[in-house]
């Protein structure tokens, strides 16, 4: 293999390897909101804010390698989905980083008048989707088109929950109409999480698409 193909096939695998790693910050990102929240956490609201910075640069290079490989190699086929399919699941993920990012927040602002604790709903939703994305980044590093299709069916365990935290949500707004600024604010949190989870279901059909040149509605 000539050094000309050497460095394509390494700019392909690194692709990979900066994906997983944008997947794992914005993983523990989603973890450190959510804990955040539940225990009125504004140091570690802080840390996930100021850690977005790093998430935003790392989705930067992604997007711009991407495009160099499209410029410079003219892909073709498996290649061609490969680079498009990391393109799509790179802006998905920023997209879950802020996700986090807003849910972080919420705690900063908060005055944690409605215990979070009390809302089990919420933080179960937000360990559905750290587990979903870990197995979603997994079925992309091993191309397992099977298992990117298994991950979206947790999404539905995710609708579930949101329905709930919403209706118990308003209920508690209707009962104490003096906590209604931190009950809006926390059904925001309930749709972001539910949010991210779409997300993840468009990162496996990305990855479907990249392994099986199919397109498929997962989510």
């Amino acid at each position: 293999m000539s050094p000309y193909r050497e460095r394509y096939r390494k700019d392909l695998n690194d692709l990979k390897i900066l994906t997983k790693d944008l997947a794992d910050r914005v993983g523990e990102a989603i973890k450190k909101s959510v804990l955040a929240l539940a225990n009125g956490d504004v140091d570690l609201a802080r840390e996930v804010v100021k850690a977005d910075q790093e998430l935003d640069d790392l989705s930067l290079r992604i997007e711009n390698l991407c495009m160099e490989l499209l410029a410079l190699q003219q892909p073709m086929a498996k290649d061609l989905r490969r680079i498009i399919g990391i393109l799509k699941i790179g802006i998905d993920l920023e997209r879950i980083g802020d996700l986090a990012v807003d849910v972080a927040r919420v705690t900063m602002q908060s005055q944690n008048k409605i215990q979070i604790t009390k809302l089990e709903f919420i933080p179960r939703m937000a360990e559905i989707n750290e587990n979903m994305l870990d197995q979603a980044i997994q079925a992309l590093m091993e191309s397992d088109a099977d298992l990117a299709r298994q991950v979206t069916k947790w999404d539905y365990e995710i609708d579930s929950l949101y329905v709930k935290a919403r209706d118990k949500l308003l209920k508690i707004i209707i009962e104490r109409p003096e906590v209604i600024k931190e009950g809006t604010a926390l059904l925001m949190v309930n749709r972001h999480l539910e949010r991210a989870g779409d997300h993840i279901c468009n990162i496996c059909e990305s990855i479907v698409y990249m392994v099986q040149a199919k397109r498929e509605h997962l989510n």
